[in-house]
């Protein structure tokens, strides 16, 4: 699985600078805003994310950094439990 960002507003691929009425650039400005259900911030601009697959098409966006450490926590978590 390959992490994703979004171009921020004014560059290429990015959303217009200005309020428009693209919707491409509402998609954009609507994943950018979207929580990380791991952090609880917006997922942003220039930021590597993921899609968690969980299907809802912005509430399943999470940081890669916050994916990741979830991850190997559990991995943590796992060989921890095989050590008892």
């Amino acid at each position: 699985m390959a992490a994703s960002t979004l171009p921020k507003p004014g560059t290429t691929y990015g959303p217009c600078l200005e309020p428009c009425q693209h919707k491409d650039c509402a998609g954009r400005r609507g994943m950018a805003a979207s929580l990380c259900r791991f952090c609880g911030t917006a997922i942003g601009y220039e930021t590597e994310f993921y899609d968690d697959g969980s299907g809802h098409p912005l509430l399943s966006l999470v940081h890669a950094r916050c994916f990741e450490r979830d991850i190997e926590a559990g991995r943590r978590a796992e060989a921890a439990e095989k050590e008892e």
